[in-house]
């Protein structure tokens, strides 16, 4: 239009119209450059006081912006993105100008109320040029994510004797031998160890005799978690999801603190996996192109299981904890499918423990033949008051107890021992 309007001008000869297109080209690029370049060579950076918190807590965090350009920006707006869900103290943006290698930094406060893997950012920077023509926005390349722990309920433990109710348990297969408990003797057999020959026997009789040992083995448990999208009704879901990893965080902190090997098992996908921690600046003329590029994250192709192996050790629920921080449904394998794939390397001397939103034929048959084959099961059903008749008279077939988890409370009036 301004060649056009510039033709025109030299055709009817005036020199007033052809100034006039002549200043505002040279606006139109003056403001181009600088609404350009003023977004160029701007340090950002994010500090959070804490990457892991319990529900309910909070985190500090602090953005500072740097000009690295040699020339000033006479404005620029910056907004750091947070979750929805989460409360805020403080502003999240601010309004400033930028002298050469001078910097800007605000701060502000976010409470997570819900479990899961939240991101925070990234920043979104809009400036343009003095005139108003223009405005341009940026990205920052940081993303920070913080780790909201699940609930834990402490399991009550007062109406068992024993101060270690999962305690060293006798077992039908002699797996392993307590050398605290001492059975009997018998007649000394080539290839015995020294160490188990009884002195006192040999030396009243002028026979070797080796000690016999009651079999024992300390059980703990192997936490097989269902999180696949389609065990849970939609209506219900958030909730009953929820419900399901406080029960296996629960579990485990009670087995560890018991002294117990633990470990866990599940199909549901880790949500780092799909975190875009790297994600290169962009720069766009249009704010919902922004927020249409930053709202996506990456699909995970994950198909093996997220697995803390079952042993005993000061950090295993923590460990356990953190992964059930980060988890969200999975749409691979099946409860059964799961099992199926993980038979093999799953400890016969740990109990099995399925947390399990739905019971299917399979899964029952399933796991009444890994009774058979040694295993001891016990199964957390969680909330479906309709269902849990149906899926308590699939176990009884298999001889397997369950417990039924309709809420939190029920989770302190469950015996130890009976686990």
């Amino acid at each position: 239009m301004a060649v056009i309007v510039l033709g025109i001008a030299f055709l009817v000869s005036s020199p007033y119209i052809a100034y006039s297109i002549y200043a505002f080209l040279l606006l139109l690029i003056l403001s181009h450059v600088s609404s350009v370049a003023w977004l160029a060579r701007l340090d950002c950076s994010r500090v959070l006081s804490s990457t892991k918190v319990c529900q309910g807590d909070s985190v500090k965090v602090e953005v500072t912006v740097c000009n690295l350009r040699g020339w000033p920006i006479p404005w620029i707006f910056l907004e750091d993105l947070y979750p929805a869900s989460c409360h805020r103290r403080g502003p999240n943006t601010r309004l400033a100008i930028l002298m050469p290698g001078h910097e800007v930094t605000f701060q502000y406060e976010l409470t997570f109320p819900k479990r899961g893997y939240h991101r925070i950012g990234p920043l979104i920077m809009e400036s343009g040029d003095l005139f108003g023509l223009q405005r341009r926005f940026r990205t920052g390349e940081q993303q920070d994510y913080v780790s909201v722990l699940p609930t834990v309920a402490y399991i009550d433990t007062f109406n068992v004797a024993s101060k270690r109710p999962q305690g060293p348990v006798k077992t039908a297969n002699k797996i392993y031998e307590d050398l605290s408990l001492l059975n009997g003797v018998r007649e000394y057999e080539l290839g015995d160890p020294l160490n188990r020959i009884h002195w006192k026997s040999s030396a009243r009789t002028g026979e070797l005799f080796t000690k016999l040992f009651d079999p024992t083995s300390v059980q703990g448990g192997t936490l097989i978690l269902d999180f696949h999208g389609d065990s849970f009704v939609a209506e219900t879901a958030d909730r009953r999801q929820e419900l399901s990893i406080t029960v296996t965080a629960s579990i485990a902190y009670l087995l560890q603190a018991s002294g117990e090997q633990v470990g866990m098992i599940t199909n549901g996908l880790d949500a780092a996996e799909q975190a875009q921690w790297e994600v290169s600046s962009s720069k766009v003329e249009a704010k919902e192109d922004l927020e249409e590029s930053i709202m996506g994250e990456s699909v995970s192709s994950r198909i093996r299981p997220m697995q803390v192996l079952t042993q005993r050790s000061l950090i295993q629920a923590q460990q356990i904890i953190e992964n059930l921080a980060r988890i969200i449904p999975g749409r691979g394998l099946d409860c059964t499918q799961l099992l199926l794939e993980e038979f093999r390397g799953l400890p016969r001397d740990a109990t099995l423990l399925p947390v399990v939103p739905y019971m299917s034929e399979s899964l029952a048959m399933m796991l009444g033949e890994m009774k058979l084959s040694g295993f001891s099961v016990t199964v957390f059903f969680i909330d479906d008051k309709y269902a849990y008749e149906e899926a308590a008279a699939l176990l009884a077939q298999h001889n397997i107890h369950s417990f039924h988890i309709r809420e939190e409370a029920d989770l302190h009036e469950i015996s130890p021992q009976r686990i």
